[in-house]
């Protein structure tokens, strides 16, 4: 194993690590934590704002350290082999989630969580928020696969 790959596979885990903790952080520790807040609102906007900017860095990362990743193991970039075998087909699955779970990602960090907040400070109607609450968990819930997947893949497979 070469140096760069342990770098790569490291800075991939980093990434993910963080994307996951950020997805954990604002529903289970920062939005109860400041539910009594009168700046609520603003606390929420604020740290959403500033983990989208990470969040989307860390996903470029996610995306450009997974492709190196997979050169570096030396897996073919072919249709024969993510169709012909069982670890292509299972990396198939988990880059058809990553895809997924980024246009999921972007339909809640810039429309659904955006429109929350707008209809937190005018309305007493939820239904944005709802949705930016569903959207969120459905990531987590895909951002989790993604990493059992990963785990799978990195141990050879199913």
């Amino acid at each position: 194993m070469s140096t760069i790959y342990l770098i790569s596979v490291f800075i991939h885990v980093i990434c993910a690590a963080f994307w996951i903790g950020g997805m954990l952080f604002i529903p289970l520790i920062l939005v109860p934590g400041i539910k009594q807040q009168p700046n609520r609102i603003l606390l929420l906007y604020k740290t959403g704002i500033k983990f989208r900017f990470y969040g989307w860095i860390s996903i470029v990362i996610l995306f450009i350290t997974g492709f190196l990743n997979m050169y570096f193991r030396g897996l073919p970039f072919t249709l024969e082999f993510f169709t012909n075998s069982n670890y292509g087909k299972l990396l198939s699955i988990k880059l058809g989630l990553f895809v997924l779970m980024l246009l999921i990602a972007g339909i809640h960090d810039f429309y659904y969580g955006m429109k929350s907040i707008d209809e937190m400070q005018q309305t007493s109607n939820h239904k944005y928020k709802l949705m930016a609450r569903w959207t969120g968990m459905l990531n987590l819930l895909l951002a989790l696969t993604i990493a059992f997947l990963g785990i799978a893949l990195s141990r050879g497979g199913f």
